[in-house]
């Protein structure tokens, strides 16, 4: 089992590292060498630069040490100040800021000298940009936070936590080591939300389709609103939290964590549930069998035809239906529980 999650870990550690953040370390050079140890004097220099964005327009950021924080605001410009920091003047000089506009397009990127290694320097961006602007956000190391944004928007990085606050057209969001956090947004197509060492929480977030996904942390989808979903962690709890749509489909998997769907009951559902060594649940009343086909005579008690909370012990398989079935639930956990909570339930719970 310890082998399966280390080849696992190694597969999405390597997905994530062939994709933009690892095309971003190659576009600048050699990665920079710690700046913060015991004793060390930090040298500072600023930068400052204002350029206009048209309309509709693409600011694409790139770095490789430093954190990131984009902001949506009014205007037609795009408004860089960034800090850099480092051991020496030296240092400080090796390493340039470069900015290319166009009418349509601006990109920043930190440069690092290709013919030095171990530049000690780390350059922290904080860039306004028009809100209606689309935005790239990529980094080697550092937090990204982007917050206001109405266009379509891509932010990765590898080590560092990705924030996202306010943002109506999120792409794609990926961490390989820290956590993903989207409050308040969402997307008119597809959303991918990833990472590997890290947590994933997604709240008050709406789109067509969420794909969500991380080795070893949790994924926690609250008030979530989609037609399709596919989330799935090797290691961590997956919790489910929102309406589900008339024909949609919900597909979660956890292999040594807990699966648990918190639903209104307002939508009924079609429920495919398995667990190899831990228990199923349900608040609601199934109309169907719950844990396979019972016995000749009368279901045993839980486990029957409209019975509910329904239970199933270990190892088992639980068809059901509630309501009219109109969305599909499937949940497959191997050595965690499969819950499903009614709200109202949990609410009452809540306050006793």
């Amino acid at each position: 089992m310890n082998s399966t999650h280390r080849v696992v870990g190694i597969v999405a550690v390597a997905a994530l590292l062939a994709g933009a953040p690892a095309r971003a370390a190659c576009l600048v050079g050699n990665s920079p060498g710690p700046i913060d140890g015991p004793g060390d004097q930090v040298q500072t220099e600023k930068f400052s630069k204002t350029v206009p964005l048209a309309k509709g327009g693409l600011l694409d950021l790139a770095n490789i040490s430093g954190d990131m924080v984009v902001t949506g605001g009014a205007g037609d410009q795009v408004v860089i100040d960034a800090v850099k920091r480092g051991k020496t003047a030296e240092d400080l000089k090796a390493v340039t800021i470069e900015v290319t506009a166009t009418a349509n397009r601006v990109e920043v990127r930190a440069q690092y000298p290709r013919e030095r290694r171990n530049v000690n320097v780390s350059v922290d961006f904080t860039v306004s940009v028009p809100r209606g602007a689309s935005v790239r956000v990529h980094s080697v190391s550092g937090t990204l936070k982007v917050a206001s944004v109405d266009g379509g928007l891509t932010a990765e990085t590898v080590s560092g936590d990705v924030v996202l606050t306010s943002v109506a057209q999120v792409e794609t969001a990926r961490s390989v080591s820290g956590n993903v956090t989207i409050e308040t947004g969402g997307s008119d197509s597809d959303l991918s939300v990833e990472s590997v060492s890290g947590n994933v929480v997604l709240k008050a977030v709406k789109a067509r389709a969420i794909e969500t996904k991380s080795v070893s942390g949790d994924l926690d989808l609250a008030d979530v609103t989609c037609e399709r979903i596919k989330a799935s962690s090797i290691s961590g709890d997956v919790v489910f939290g929102g309406p589900l749509a008339k024909g949609g489909r919900y597909v979660v998997q956890a292999h040594s964590g807990d699966i648990t769907i918190y639903t209104d009951g307002k939508t009924g559902f079609e429920l495919n549930a398995s667990t190899f060594s831990g228990d199923i649940s349900s608040d609601l009343k199934l109309v169907s069998t719950f844990g396979g086909e019972p016995p000749a005579g009368d279901p045993p008690p839980g486990r029957g035809p409209g019975r509910g909370p329904g239970r199933g012990g270990p190892g088992q398989r639980v068809r059901g239906t509630f309501g009219d079935g109109g969305a599909l639930l499937e949940l497959n956990a191997f050595s965690g529980n499969v819950r499903i909570v009614s709200k109202a339930a949990a609410k009452a719970a809540v306050k006793k």
